[in-house]
């Protein structure tokens, strides 16, 4: 009886058990079911499952609960391989094998490291050129003014000459290193180059470092480009000969000129955008994107704009108030001055001891190139100024036989005048100078042997105050030079007796040999005393003639002096006269022939300029009185006490020079050096009625002041000598 009751009873509540986890499950599942189909109403992106499914009336089926679906079978089962067995066996039977491969393969991974860090180092560290203000320079306003104003014209090749330690690097360093000029600067004395490859290489990255400075400045960052230009063409140079298959020709640099060029005009003609036009552009795009930003809520369904009215409002009301102190920001703007872009510079292209370039490129095509590119770059397109620096006269020849020289200016430096000097002797000389050595210091005595070259002055002072004031003139390290400098040349360069007669001092016939024929030949065991010039010998000169050659054409000896030391004799007599400060080159070359005057010229024995310096050394002084000091400090009259000025340039530049007189030397003071133009002298020109021309004068002034103690030796009667003599009578000018 029990059994059967307890069975439908089981049942029942089987049943019940059962509909109401149905229940559960239906209810659970619901919400998700729902927002299914709340979601395929609202897209148009709808399923067919999706459909079907939301059409279909929800069934109370278990089976309708998501379930997670098992874990997917791999179709193939995974099978062992014997594939690589083979290198695995190779390995364990040839270990040495396999070590020296991995030991290779570490060799090669650090090397690839190594050279990954060296090149990284490299573009981060690019050679920088040491081009600033020399410490200590004594101004000279003449010749900084007459440079300065003709960097400030036209661009133009120009060439400055001047004799060794006059002062030109100086001169030109202190006026470049100003903000309005960038120089691209090549010192020949320390040259980066010195065949036509490294040529490319140091002209490619000067150019390349150049653009890449003037894409810093704010408003020329495109700039940068333009040096990109440079670094690819060198790339493909440095892999064309990497791949063997060249050498760096002449049309590499002419591409390398004319890459320049490009870069240089656009740089003319660029104009730079103002920071104040820039900061005006912004403000104009951010008022736009606000904007843009407006019609985009704009366009949002009204419910968004009804739910985002009260922020809305707020936003309104912020954006208005920025709106009213970018306003005022900008009448203050207005207010300020207007903020203008960084000024051009004027590009500059410098060698330094240029007559260098022959002896280090030896391509005379090459030169020819580079020359006529600079000329293109100055006379032609007027893009930049190239200035050569040189103390070898010859170099205006090798110029004009490249057809160069007459586009070029010529500016000569020479040594500073006596009142130049005096200021110096009183301004930078004696302040270092103990009290107890001043006396041994007489300006007069120093003058007559040192002259305006400043250097001598200065090496001078310095070894007198650490020798306690011991050394004279006469003891000292530039006399001893110009003294064994000259002795030197008359040795080597005099004619000995031939082999066979013996020796004859000063004989008749040799002193009538030597006026017939001033190109005496030289014996056959004995040449001059050669100095070192790089514009000599066919490979650097063109049109030299061969070594072996005298200019008439007839073979001779390889070294065969080009005067014999009776011709030096005679001109160091001449120059030492009382009252004579230069020859006529011309003149000199009718006389004992051009061999003779432009081989003393090479054995730095003699100068030879080609135009007038600047200042003229021998222009004499005079001391302003204390009245005229006090009227040209109150500035009384002043323009009617100037003088004129000692120098060959216009008259009106010379009138400007002393006008500005004053600004210049205010100018200057920052620099710790004295103005040229003393306020305690003044410069007095002479009149020389014998100034055209090339004139001769003497290397250096302490080598006048040799050439009076070497000449003043061989003219004594006693003296027995049997090289030369000047105190025979069959010497008519003595």
């Amino acid at each position: 009886m029990s059994g059967t009751m307890l069975g439908p009873l089981r049942a029942s509540l089987y049943l019940n058990t059962r509909s109401a986890s149905v229940t559960i499950c239906t209810t659970t599942a619901m919400p998700f079911f729902l927002s299914r189909r709340r979601t395929a109403a609202s897209t148009q992106h709808t399923h067919d499952f999706s459909t079907t499914r939301s059409q279909t009336p929800l069934s109370m089926n278990s089976r309708n609960v998501l379930r997670k679906p098992p874990p997917r079978r791999p179709n193939q089962e995974q099978k062992r391989s014997f594939f690589g067995l083979g290198e695995v066996i190779g390995v364990i039977a040839n270990p040495a094998e396999t070590l020296r491969s991995l030991s290779d393969a570490r060799r090669l991974l650090e090397e690839t490291r190594t050279e990954m860090i060296e090149n990284r180092e490299r573009a981060s560290l690019r050679p920088s050129h040491t081009f600033s203000r020399l410490p200590g320079f004594f101004a000279r306003s003449t010749e900084l003014k007459l440079l300065e104003r003709t960097l400030d014209s036209e661009p133009a090749f120009t060439v400055l000459f001047g004799a060794s330690s006059v002062g030109k690097t100086a001169l030109l360093r202190q006026l470049l290193s100003s903000d309005r000029y960038h120089v691209l600067h090549f010192d020949l004395r320390i040259a980066g180059f010195a065949d036509l490859e490294s040529l490319y290489m140091s002209l490619s990255q000067q150019m390349e470092q150049y653009f890449g400075a003037l894409a810093g400045f704010e408003g020329y960052e495109e700039f940068e480009k333009e040096g990109w230009s440079f670094k690819h063409d060198r790339r493909s140079v440095e892999q064309r000969l990497a791949d063997d298959r060249g050498v760096v020709r002449t049309s590499d640099v002419a591409r390398l000129m004319e890459l320049f060029q490009s870069s240089l005009l656009k740089y003319r003609e660029f104009v730079p955008k103002s920071p104040d036009d820039q900061s005006a552009k912004e403000e104009v795009t951010r008022a736009s994107i606000s904007a843009q930003g407006e019609v985009q809520e704009a366009k949002k369904p009204s419910w968004w704009r009804l739910r985002r009215r009260r922020q809305h409002h707020r936003e309104q009301q912020e954006l208005q108030h920025q709106r009213q102190r970018q306003k005022a920001e900008a009448q203050a703007q207005e207010k300020k001055p207007k903020r203008e872009p960084p000024p051009k510079r004027m590009p500059v292209l410098f060698f330094d001891e240029a007559h260098k370039l022959p002896g280090l490129i030896q391509s005379v095509e090459a030169m020819k190139c580079l020359l006529d590119s600079m000329l293109v770059l100055t006379k032609q397109d007027r893009l930049c100024h190239v200035i050569h620096s040189t103390s070898d006269p010859f170099y205006q020849t090798w110029l004009r036989q490249l057809n160069v020289m007459q586009h070029c200016k010529i500016v000569t430096i020479g040594d500073c005048s006596k009142a130049e000097t005096r200021a110096y002797f009183e301004r930078s000389v004696l302040p270092h100078v103990p009290e107890n050595l001043r006396p041994g210091l007489d300006f007069e005595e120093l003058h007559e042997a040192f002259g305006g070259r400043l250097v001598h002055w200065h090496d001078y002072s310095t070894d007198y105050v650490n020798s306690g004031g011991r050394p004279k003139i006469l003891q000292s390290s530039h006399f001893i030079q110009a003294h064994a400098l000259l002795n030197l040349h008359v040795i080597h360069s005099s004619r000995l007796a031939q082999s066979g007669e013996g020796s004859r001092r000063n004989s008749a016939l040799q002193r009538q040999d030597a006026r017939r024929d001033s190109r005496a030949q030289a014996p056959a065991g004995g040449g001059g005393f050669n100095i070192y010039s790089p514009l000599t010998g066919p490979p650097r000169n063109p049109h030299a003639a061969p070594s072996g050659t005298v200019p008439d054409g007839t073979d001779a000896p390889s070294d065969v002096p080009s005067f014999t030391g009776l011709q030096l004799l005679r001109v160091m007599a001449r120059l030492t006269e009382p009252g004579v400060r230069s020859l006529s080159y011309f003149m000199l070359c009718r006389e004992f022939g051009a061999r003779a005057i432009d081989g003393m010229v090479r054995g730095r024995i003699l100068d030879l300029r080609w135009t007038e310096p600047v200042t003229r050394e021998d222009a004499p002084e005079r001391r302003r009185t204390h009245r005229q000091r006090a009227r040209r400090r109150s500035g009384v009259g002043g323009h009617h006490e100037e003088l004129e000025s000692p120098t060959l340039v216009d008259q009106d530049f010379a009138d400007e020079i002393h006008h500005e007189g004053d600004a210049g030397s205010e100018a200057h003071s920052d620099d710790g050096a004295s103005d040229t133009a003393a306020e305690d002298f003044v410069v007095i020109p002479r009149a020389d009625s014998d100034a055209m021309g090339p004139r001769i004068l003497p290397a250096t002034p302490i080598l006048r002041y040799a050439m009076a103690h070497v000449v003043a030796e061989y003219e004594d009667a006693d003296s027995v000598s049997e090289y030369a003599s000047l105190s025979d009578a069959d010497i008519d000018e003595y």
